[in-house]
């Protein structure tokens, strides 16, 4: 077997696991995701960044652990739109994924991207591919990174391609990662897939199939299959009706009134990390810094 094919198998796995598996409370798999971009890219390295509100980069977590050392205290907080790819989003507000390499002098000049391209050598890194999961006032992302060998138009294809299935996961997750256990349990015993079961949730929190597509990195079409699904399995013909029955028993939190989030869109919160508190914004630290996660 090949290792393009081995790898293509790795990600489909990965993606039924995590969008059509039983409903369980568990932490989002990052080393799991961070290995097979690592693999898929071929990389050196894969971080997880959050990028706060005042554009400071925060590296969560490295894969392997031991690749980035940590950064000694500078005593201020670095403005990350100077690395290229940070100013990228800063400036552009794309959501597709971007290679250090492709970004336009008019975003990062000639001489701040060597200042960074300097500085960052003595980490190994050389050539860097990012795959933010969002952006805006912020961002989140995964970026992959090599000592040798610029990413290429195939590497761009495959980003391209990989990039709505991680953030697909990631979106899932953050509707699910606070369901109590024993509430999966009921899930699980009624017979919904964890993907049925986000719908179900945002459906109970008022949504529209469309918002919910927005939501979950789906298709309003996908989303519509998913509500008669869930319409079958719950006995009912109508969106009230599926809310209620599933309230009533105990498969989503009972209602709050009128005041909740009905017609929202994705309030964008950081991505799902194992560890509580490691989403320092600039007025909670007085550097940024890399960590070594040991969770996984």
């Amino acid at each position: 077997m090949s290792r393009a094919t081995t790898c293509h198998a790795a990600w489909l796995e990965l993606v039924g696991d995590i969008l059509q598996g039983q409903p369980g409370a568990r932490e989002f798999p990052h080393a799991r995701v961070a290995d097979l971009l690592r693999e898929s890219f071929d990389a050196a390295c894969c971080s997880l960044h959050a990028v706060d509100a005042a554009w400071v980069d925060h590296v969560v977590s490295a894969w392997p652990h031991d690749y980035l050392p940590e950064v000694p205290s500078l005593g201020v907080l670095p403005d990350a739109t100077t690395h290229p790819l940070i100013r990228w989003y800063a400036v552009t507000g794309s959501s597709a994924a971007q290679i250090l390499g492709r970004v336009p002098r008019e975003v990062a000049p000639r001489g701040m991207a060597a200042e960074w391209s300097a500085f960052a050598r003595h980490f190994g890194i050389s050539h860097q591919l990012s795959l933010p999961l969002r952006t805006g006032n912020g961002m989140e992302a995964y970026v992959v990174s090599r000592p040798h060998g610029e990413f290429t138009d195939a590497d761009a294809g495959l980003a391209a391609l990989v990039l709505p299935a991680v953030t697909a996961m990631v979106r899932q997750h953050r509707v699910l990662h606070d369901v109590p256990g024993w509430r999966c349990d009921r899930v699980r015993a009624a017979g919904l897939t964890e993907r049925e079961f986000a719908v179900l949730t945002l459906l109970g929190e008022g949504l529209t199939a469309q918002a919910i597509a927005h939501r979950l990195t789906a298709s309003p079409r996908t989303v519509q299959k998913h509500v008669e699904h869930l319409y079958r399995k719950l006995g009912v013909r109508d969106r009230l009706t599926a809310v209620q029955r599933a309230r009533d028993a105990g498969l989503l939190a009972p209602s709050h009134g009128s005041g909740g989030r009905r017609g929202t869109t994705d309030p964008a919160p950081l991505i799902p990390h194992p560890r509580s508190g490691d989403h320092h914004l600039a007025s909670q630290t007085s550097t940024s810094r890399i960590r070594r996660s040991t969770a996984g």
